[in-house]
């Protein structure tokens, strides 16, 4: 929702972050939303697609050198394949 106002944003963001709320529920409530952002911004509409249709993303990280790591240290690079194979 990158053409969305603040509130506009704020406003899905406060729907969706309701914890106790079933995925039906959270549908049914930004549904409304969702389609007064597509009808203020038909260009959006492309954006919304290109998320549904796009596939996988695999997200790659390693750490290396001093500091805090989760699960100890970790050595090598950072790898992402965007809609790629993962490395």
């Amino acid at each position: 929702m990158s053409h969305a106002t603040a509130a506009e944003q704020d406003a899905v963001i406060a729907v969706l972050d309701d914890q106790v709320a079933t995925p039906e529920e959270l549908a049914a409530r930004v549904r409304p939303l969702l389609e007064a952002h597509l009808a203020a911004y038909p260009a959006a509409v492309n954006e919304f697609k290109a998320l549904t249709i796009a596939g996988p993303t695999t997200y790659n990280q390693t750490n290396s050198g001093n500091g805090v790591f989760l699960n100890g240290d970790n050595h090598g690079g950072l790898t992402i394949n965007h809609n790629g194979p993962a490395a």
